[in-house]
């Protein structure tokens, strides 16, 4: 499995650029996923300068509905076509996060109705879909920790009415190999505790040999990294990569505490498992 990060928060490449999102390229036994698109076209100049063509992607995994994971996939070089879209209905919801008494738009910035080649070329996960052998996506994440709350202040918008977000769209990709699962999160909104407890309910058998993730700690309080670094260690878990929204502070705490365990990447690597 080759892991090509085309966007992410930090870069330091001569080259290349970074922006506030998440975009990952996936290249595993012949199958080619990008798993988010960031907020703008940057996941597609960072690919272009890495000698990636996007062009062969087999299918576009959208993580959840947020502008800084879908927002650039209006900037897809498709041809003919989009690849295969998935996500979860409730992606395209109207998404807000309230900041005082505001509510501050945050869902994707532009209108399914406008891009029939999109509409034409999603597929709904209802919950769980395996699109090929081996590769798996889980939706409606139960919480199931008692460390771990669903993040306050964030808000769906239906019916002019506003609602509490508890992403039930976050799509947690879950891909099989030799080694182990290998599991990809965009923002880990449920937990990212949460999100790998449901993994192991639906993998009892297979160990997490790898976890690619954005894990939405920048504010997280010293017992909830205690408690996320010990579960992790309990799971065993080999490779740990955080990105886009860990927070500086929860990373360094997971390199400090996983040693070797834990990888610090940036927009530009590519990583091989």
């Amino acid at each position: 499995m080759r892991v090509a990060l085309l966007a992410d928060d930090i870069v330091n490449k001569r080259g290349l650029l970074a922006e506030h999102g998440l975009s990952l390229y996936i290249e595993h036994k012949g199958i080619n996923i990008l798993f988010d698109t960031g907020q703008s076209s940057v996941f597609c100049h960072n690919a272009a300068a890495m000698g990636i063509n996007l062009q062969n992607t087999d299918c576009v995994v959208l993580s959840h509905g947020h502008y800084d994971h879908c927002g650039g996939l209006v900037y897809f070089p498709k041809t003919n076509k989009y690849p295969d879209i998935y996500a979860h209905r409730q992606a395209f919801f109207k998404r807000y996060k309230k900041s005082s008494d505001e509510y501050i738009d945050i869902g994707i910035p532009w209108r399914l109705a406008d891009h029939r080649g999109i509409q034409n070329s999603l597929i709904y996960n209802p919950g769980m879909l395996n699109p090929y052998p081996g590769v798996h996506l889980l939706s409606e994440i139960p919480c199931s920790t008692d460390f771990e709350d669903f993040p306050k202040g964030f808000f769906i918008k239906q019916s002019e009415q506003m609602t509490v977000d508890m992403f039930y769209d976050e799509q947690i990709l879950v891909i099989e190999t030799d080694a182990g699962l290998v599991v990809f999160l965009g923002c880990s909104h449920p937990g990212v505790i949460n999100c790998l407890k449901y993994v192991k309910k639906r993998f009892p058998e297979q160990n997490i040999y790898a976890l690619f993730a954005g894990m939405h700690m920048e504010k997280a309080s010293p017992i909830r990294i205690e408690m996320t670094i010990s579960h992790m260690l309990k799971y065993h878990i080999q490779n740990i990569i955080p990105l886009h929204c860990s927070g500086i502070m929860t990373i360094c705490e997971m390199k400090r505490f996983l040693k070797e365990r834990c990888h610090v990447h940036v927009a530009g690597d590519v990583i091989k498992i």
